[in-house]
């Protein structure tokens, strides 16, 4: 049986005109080859699957074409035929991921600059990944691109060019790919479907656009697994089964339940979830997309969710079936907020039993705006006592504190009060960052700052209290064992005589404060 080509590999763009959303470089690219005047060194930049390498061999064609047509490769002549097949010794492309040492530049790369071109007018260097390039790789070709060799090309391509070395940058010509823009990603898709002969509903379609996140490769992979289970019509609800993908309709009531504080129902949900093997980490993804696609829509409208599709700014889609209102219609922002918020913080988890128990929690809480003052007498400091204590800003309620704070002196008198949660407004302590705190972040010693830099901070009366959420017990553990040079490093800070403490969030506390992020 013969080799079946992937279909990213059969589709993928042979000239400048097939590029699919990255007209203007294409245009810059295409005329400067028909004027002669392309840098020695190119460098494109870019997310994956967005064109790089493609028009890395596109630019390599054209640069070799014997018949080119305005800076277009023809496609048929020889020069264009042995790029596309691979074969022949001009045209070299490499993966810094995995050869990006200094050996590596020596023994490989230089002899392939300092030959001349053998069988094409041009030799066309093409290095992938190139931000993992060691500064010793990057050192021993500084002086090729400084003064090439005649009739050779650069091309370097990365996802990462922050990694790459300002003296580098300044010798390359950089070009921008941005992320695919989901009609021209399904464009492509039905004319694939075309010719292959099959058939997909324009909701698959829209799904998988959807899903590439702007790559046209991941689209055209899907849709190549889509294609091998033989499914036609392809329809959304055969994507989502096939690919391993939440269903949208679940989805939807699974953010309603998280709206409504309907328990029962959302954990319904996540249980078939977990029956059907879905990925806790797809499934919150999917969940924070429609929360975020559903606040942009609310936005637009005014303040809630439209139910007629035909209110939905350009480009903004929420799913559901045709005429049927649309998913979380009605729905306030102020709400929807909430619920963004809520799953942001969920972002914190280590794996996915955390994940799991993060979504089941939002499940159990409310989005009834919901303080601390409201569930528990805030405690404050009585303005004659002159000894530090921690009011309640630096302790919320349902807080354990890890260690039992100093006791004050017998003559000392009673170092709080509590006063109506009614009438106390929450003090600015409670703010989670300050320029103090910044401070003393950019203070810390190596050893010290990442056992600090994942707390809450809160500051009020001489005392510095450090909030760890509960996946972060073990940091709270570690910074403890650091106490002496914690308090040092406050003392710089807030002042001298400044005492630390250290707390750690319950679920129950975590569960309110998500709630109330917003």
């Amino acid at each position: 049986m013969a080799e079946q080509l992937a279909i990213y590999r059969r589709y993928r763009a042979s000239t400048f005109g097939e590029l699919r959303g990255q007209d203007p470089i294409a245009k810059t690219l295409r005329r400067a080859v028909a004027d002669g005047r392309l840098g020695h060194g190119l460098l494109f930049v870019g997310p994956r699957g967005t064109g790089k390498t493609s028009t890395a061999r596109i630019v390599a064609k054209a640069l070799n074409c014997l018949a080119p047509a305005d800076g277009e490769p023809c496609g048929s002549c020889t020069a264009c035929i042995a790029i596309r097949d691979g074969a022949t010794f001009d045209v070299v492309e490499s993966n810094a991921a995995t050869s990006n040492r200094i050996d590596d530049v020596r023994e490989d790369l230089i002899p392939l600059i300092t030959n001349p071109p053998t069988d094409l007018k041009r030799k066309v260097l093409i290095l992938d990944e190139v931000h993992r390039f060691t500064n010793d790789a990057w050192d021993a070709l500084l002086k090729w691109l400084e003064e090439p060799p005649p009739g050779i090309v650069f091309i370097f391509c990365t996802t990462d060019p922050s990694r790459i070395r300002p003296a580098i940058l300044s010798r390359l010509q950089r070009f921008d790919f941005r992320p695919i823009a989901q009609d021209e990603i399904a464009g492509k898709l039905t004319e694939i479907l075309k010719t292959e002969k099959r058939n997909a509903e324009p909701e698959a379609i829209a799904l998988l656009a959807r899903l590439a996140d702007g790559g046209m490769r991941d689209a055209e992979s899907m849709l190549d697994q889509l294609l091998s289970s033989g499914v036609d019509p392809l329809r959304a609800a055969d994507v989502e089964e096939l690919l391993g993908l939440p269903s949208a309709e679940h989805i939807a009531q699974l953010a309603a339940a998280m709206l409504d504080a309907d328990a029962p129902a959302g954990l319904a949900i996540l249980s078939e979830f977990e029956l059907r093997g879905r990925d806790p980490h797809v499934v919150a993804d999917h969940l924070t997309d429609l929360v975020r696609r559903a606040l942009h829509a609310a936005l637009a409208a005014g303040g809630s969710v439209p139910a007629d599709a035909s209110r939905l700014p350009a480009g903004l889609t929420l799913g559901g079936e045709p005429g049927a209102p649309l998913p979380l219609a009605g729905r306030d922002r102020a709400d929807l907020l909430r619920l963004a918020h809520a799953l942001r913080r969920l972002e914190s988890g280590r794996g996915d039993a955390d994940l799991r128990l993060g979504l089941e929690l939002l499940l159990l809480g409310t989005l009834t705006p919901t303080t601390p003052a409201a569930t528990a007498p805030v405690v404050a400091p009585v303005a004659s006592t002159p000894a530090p204590v921690a009011s309640a800003a630096s302790v919320p309620p349902a807080m354990k504190p890890t260690r039992t704070p100093r006791a004050a002196t017998p003559s000392t008198p009673p170092a709080t009060q509590a006063v109506p949660a009614a009438t106390t407004a929450e003090p600015a302590a409670t703010a989670p960052a300050s320029d103090e705190w910044t401070r003393m972040l950019a203070a810390a010693d190596p050893a010290t700052k990442p056992l600090i830099a994942d707390a809450r901070p809160a500051f009020a009366s001489g005392v510095l209290t450090l909030l760890y959420s509960v996946s972060k017990s073990f940091m709270r553990q570690r910074a403890e064992g650091r106490r002496d040079r914690i308090e040092a490093i406050a003392a710089q800070i807030y002042g001298a005589g400044v005492q630390v403490k250290f707390l750690e969030q319950d679920a129950d506390t975590a569960l309110r404060e998500v709630w109330t992020d917003a």
